[in-house]
């Protein structure tokens, strides 16, 4: 049962993290050159990257690991609910990533 959890968040954690991640690449020409920047430059958007998929790799595998926590009954309602949380986290990691560059 703590497979079927694990690979559920890690499916479901994968495809929100890539949505977002997507996402992202689309708007950073807008996020990096925008109004109201602190750094225009490309280097900023390079380091922005980085974290962002440093980041969803390391979302991914907390996710899959999470699934192995503990015994439930409804393992692949237990694995969204990682999903979600991972991804919301991730969300938050481009939010303040974007802030900070």
């Amino acid at each position: 049962m703590r497979l079927y959890v694990a690979l559920t968040a890690l499916l479901a954690t994968a495809v929100g993290v890539g949505v977002l991640f997507f996402a992202n690449s689309a708007l950073s020409p807008m996020l990096i050159g925008g109004p109201g920047s602190t750094c225009p430059e490309p280097d900023c958007g390079l380091g922005a990257g980085l974290w962002l998929i440093a980041g969803a790799v390391a979302v991914v595998l907390v996710a899959f690991l999470a699934g192995f926590l503990r015994h439930v009954e409804r393992p692949v309602r237990r694995g969204l609910w990682i999903a979600l949380w991972c991804t919301v986290i991730y969300l938050l990691e481009s939010i303040v990533v974007w802030v900070l560059i």
